[in-house]
């Protein structure tokens, strides 16, 4: 949604001295000096109308040099022999449906760019889909890492009891049989007769079954009753309160340390280390899309941006994870009824990190480098442009869980820095060769985040977890280019609200023990009257 945020980019020239709108007119329009033809042969303008019949009219000479009609709303070129090496040739913007000629509009030739920035709100950035886990979920939710399943066992000195957590192959086990298998974070284990222990407890909340108590309890690999002594226990067969009494089976020593790992290390650092046992390394992939369609004050644009966002990170301590960032965006946006269409693609790429503050809190950053290419076509008028952006964020996520629920909010600061090049329009007008020069421009914008995820877990029968969420978030733009005016459908400059609201929902699920998938839908522009962006998002994570 690159497009979006330069969508006018320096493209306009407009700095309204009447209202566009004049109330004795019975049509609407504004009027935008665009420049003027190689050779300063010939000034351009482009005037922004309803349906109805025009005409451009120069001061100078009180000359009509332009008549036209439209059947809709839209945009609209015209030529003027007109050109002033000041800010003079004044022109004026006639309706010219009723009996009589109506000003609409007055605009010199004053070169006063105006970036238009549309940004969707609700995005975070209203711009860029988001290349890193945001360190938001790429969806924009909080990234509120692993949830607490399993019981909090901290060590006496008050750090988090992440246990013999096995990340590599060839570790021992304490019988000394070589320990090559994964770590099963959701292990399926059979009876000693063959029979498959579908009687594991349920480890999530709200769904814990009573704990074994008959003859049918495992005891150490055996079967309770047998003439054997009973020397440990099988954590996954007995209650809580009788793991006190026997140690646990060394067979059964490497699953449970990671069954207990995932339960104590906290709140997610990354969206991809979630649901899975903790690991070394962590890759993930996210593929989303954006339909932006903005109806405001008349501008008819419609925008569908698409991304493919990767990222690989690794767990420094159990607290620190470092990683990098890459992502292939592309997106296209039909704007004014079809006068105005832009294509954009490119990359973004960066590192980011993110450390536990405590058993409840996280902090991430990110810093992000990308390039552009975008293509425009104004009516006959074409040419294209490179940009660039450069962006950080900053957020603090949380997690707690009370009852059968986990809520997870989140505070997260956004800014961004865009350079586009200047460019030139080509085409004719009437069979004249127009050529037009814009210059390059430069913004910045800047928004908060705030959100709050509500979850809760479940299981499927095969007995893999199944987390079901809603998040409800807020965005405030705090700062915008030219002071968050932007460009209404006949030209004039106008303000929408700093503030927007959004609705997401969704699941997350672990297709085997380190392999992660999330589904994501949301809408991102409540609050914003006429505006409606819609997202979706599939997340893959694969641990290891």
């Amino acid at each position: 949604m690159f497009l979006q945020g330069l969508l006018f980019a320096g493209l306009f020239s407009v700095v309204s001295s009447v209202d566009a709108f004049a109330a004795n007119c019975g049509s609407r329009g504004g009027l935008a000096y665009l420049g003027n033809t190689l050779g300063a042969t010939r000034s351009v303008w482009l005037s922004g109308t309803s349906a109805g019949s025009f005409g451009l009219e120069a001061a100078q000479g009180n000359q009509t040099v332009d008549t036209w009609s439209k059947s809709k709303r839209g945009l609209h070129l015209s030529l003027s022999p007109v050109v002033s090496s000041g800010n003079g040739g004044t022109h004026k913007l006639y309706d010219l449906s009723g009996g009589k000629p109506c000003l609409l509009d007055t605009q010199n030739q004053i070169r006063g760019l105006i970036p238009d920035i549309t940004w969707p709100q609700g995005l975070p950035d209203n711009d860029l889909p988001r290349v890193f886990p945001d360190f938001a979920l790429p969806d924009g939710r909080p990234d509120t890492d692993p949830i607490r399943v399993f019981p909090d066992f901290d060590r006496p000195e008050g750090r988090p009891d992440t246990g013999p957590i096995r990340v590599l192959p060839d570790f021992d086990r304490p019988d000394g049989r070589p320990d090559t298998e994964p770590v099963r974070v959701f292990p399926d284990f059979d009876r000693p007769d063959g029979r498959p222990d579908n009687d594991l407890p349920r480890v999530f909340p709200g769904f814990d079954p009573p704990a074994p108590s008959g003859p049918g309890a495992i005891r150490a690999g055996r079967v309770a009753g047998a003439r054997t002594p009973q020397t440990c226990i099988d954590p996954r067969s007995v209650g809580a309160n009788q793991r006190r009494d026997l140690p646990i089976c060394p067979e059964i020593v490497p699953q449970e340390a990671a069954r207990q790992g995932a339960g104590q290390s906290g709140v997610p650092l990354t969206p991809g280390r979630d649901l899975a046992a903790p690991a070394l390394w962590n890759f993930w992939s996210d593929i989303r899309f954006a339909d932006i369609s903005d109806e405001r004050y008349d501008r008819d644009s419609d925008t569908l941006a698409r991304s493919l966002d990767m990222g690989l990170d690794r767990r420094i301590t159990d607290d620190l994870v470092l990683g990098m960032s890459f992502s292939l965006e592309d997106s296209s946006t039909d704007a004014h009824s079809g006068s105005l269409d832009i294509d954009t693609e490119g990359f973004s790429f960066g590192p980011y990190a993110a450390y536990r503050l405590s058993k409840h809190w996280a902090i991430d950053a990110s810093v992000t480098y990308g390039r552009y290419n975008n293509e425009v076509d104004l009516s006959v008028l074409g040419g294209d442009y490179d940009s660039e952006r450069f962006s950080g964020q900053l957020s603090l996520h949380g997690q707690y869980k009370y009852g059968a629920y986990f809520i997870r909010p989140k505070a997260s600061v956004n800014f961004a820095h865009v350079k586009s090049d200047g460019y030139g329009l080509h085409g004719s007008i009437f069979n004249f060769p127009v050529s037009v020069s814009l210059p390059g421009e430069s913004y910045n914008y800047g928004v908060m985040e705030m959100s709050t995820e509500v979850s809760r877990f479940f299981r499927l029968p095969d007995g893999h977890p199944f987390l079901v969420f809603a998040e409800l978030g807020a965005q405030y733009e705090f700062e915008r280019p030219n002071d968050g005016k932007i460009l209404a459908g006949d030209l004039s400059e106008v303000t929408p609200s700093p503030w927007a609201f959004s609705l997401r929902s969704g699941f997350r699920m672990l297709l085997n023990d380190n392999l992660q998938i999330e589904a994501t839908g949301g809408y991102l522009s409540l609050g914003q009257e006429d505006l409606d962006v819609w997202e979706g998002k599939l997340h893959l994570s694969w641990s290891f």
